[in-house]
C-alpha cells in the first residue's frame, strides 16, 4: 500500500515536471539547431562589411574571431540561464576571473591594444623603412602583439605593439619620394661661382636625380677654415642609398679634376735645436 501511495506522489511529480523539461528541452534544441546557421550568416555578414572597408587582413582575421567569440558567449550564457543557473552570479564570477587575468597580462594587452591601433591606424605597412625609439629596420610582420624589422645588416628585432603605438615613429620610405642633403666643403681660394657651377653640372646629370623636382646649391656657411656648400636633391626612395653615396665620391673626383681644393686639418710641427 505504501508503494502505491509513493509511487502515485511520484507519478504526479513527474507529470508537474514534464512541462517544465520539455519547455527547457525546446529552448534547448531551439539554441543548438540555430547557432552554426547564425555565426555563418553574421560571420559571412561582417566578413562583406569588412572588405568593403579594404581592412588589413590581419585585423580583419581579428574581428571575426571576436564576433565569434561574442556569439558563442550569447549562447551559453542562454543555455545557463534555461538551466535555471543565476545569470548574474556566473556574470560576476567571469568579471572577477577576466580582472585577475587582466592584470597578469597587463603588458599583453597594451600590446594587443597597441597592434589594433597600428592595424587601424596604418602608420606602416609590411616593407615600411622605419625608426622608433632609437630601433630602426624595415617591417616585415605586424601581429597583434607584436612587429618583426629587419636591419639593414640583416638582424631580426621584435617589438612589442604598446612600444610601437606609444613612442614617436618616422616612416622613412612613407612616401615615394625622398630629399637628400650634403654639405661639399672648399677652400677660401676657390670661386664660389665656379663651385655652383661644377655642382649644378654634376647633380644635372646624375640620372637618380630627379630633375623635375627642386635643386638647390647654395654658399650657406662661412666657416673658419672653408667655404661650406648646402646641396639638395630630390630622387625616388628606391634610389636614396645610391645617390647618398655615390654623390660625394663624383664631387671628390670632379674637384680633383678643376683643382679645387677640399680643406682638411693641417697640423705643422716645428723641431727647437
Amino acid at each position: 500500500m505504501d508503494y502505491l501511495v509513493k509511487f502515485g506522489k511520484d507519478l504526479k511529480i513527474l507529470e508537474m515536471l514534464t512541462p517544465l523539461i520539455l519547455e527547457k528541452g525546446f529552448y534547448l534544441l531551439v539554441l543548438y539547431l540555430s547557432y552554426k546557421p547564425l555565426k555563418i550568416l553574421t560571420t559571412k555578414f561582417f566578413h562583406k562589411i569588412l572588405e568593403l572597408k579594404k581592412i588589413d587582413l590581419l585585423l580583419k582575421e581579428f574581428l571575426i574571431t571576436l564576433i565569434e567569440s561574442i556569439i558563442i558567449i550569447f549562447y551559453v550564457l542562454n543555455i545557463v540561464h534555461v538551466l535555471g543557473v543565476e545569470t548574474t552570479t556566473l556574470l560576476t564570477m567571469i568579471g572577477s576571473i577576466g580582472i585577475g587575468v587582466g592584470l597578469a597580462l597587463k603588458g599583453s594587452l597594451s600590446d594587443l591594444a597597441g597592434g589594433i591601433q597600428i592595424l587601424v591606424s596604418k602608420y606602416f605597412v609590411k616593407g615600411n623603412f622605419i625608426n622608433v625609439a632609437g630601433i630602426e629596420g624595415t617591417v616585415q610582420k605586424i601581429t597583434l602583439l607584436y612587429t618583426v624589422l629587419h636591419t639593414p645588416d640583416n638582424k631580426v628585432i621584435i617589438v612589442p605593439n604598446g612600444k610601437l603605438s606609444s613612442g614617436v615613429i618616422i616612416n622613412v620610405t612613407a612616401n615615394d619620394v625622398r630629399r637628400i642633403d650634403f654639405v661639399f666643403s672648399t677652400s677660401y681660394e676657390t670661386n664660389a661661382k665656379k663651385v655652383r657651377e661644377i655642382l649644378f653640372d654634376i647633380v644635372s646629370s646624375y640620372p637618380y636625380i630627379l630633375q623635375d623636382k627642386e635643386i638647390f646649391i647654395k654658399l650657406s656657411k662661412l666657416n673658419s677654415s672653408s667655404l661650406d656648400f648646402t646641396v639638395r636633391v630630390w630622387g625616388k626612395k628606391e634610389n636614396y642609398r645610391d645617390i647618398l653615396f655615390d654623390l660625394p665620391e663624383i664631387v671628390k673626383n670632379r674637384f680633383d679634376e678643376e683643382g679645387i681644393e677640399i680643406p682638411y686639418n693641417k697640423l705643422d710641427i716645428y723641431q727647437r735645436n
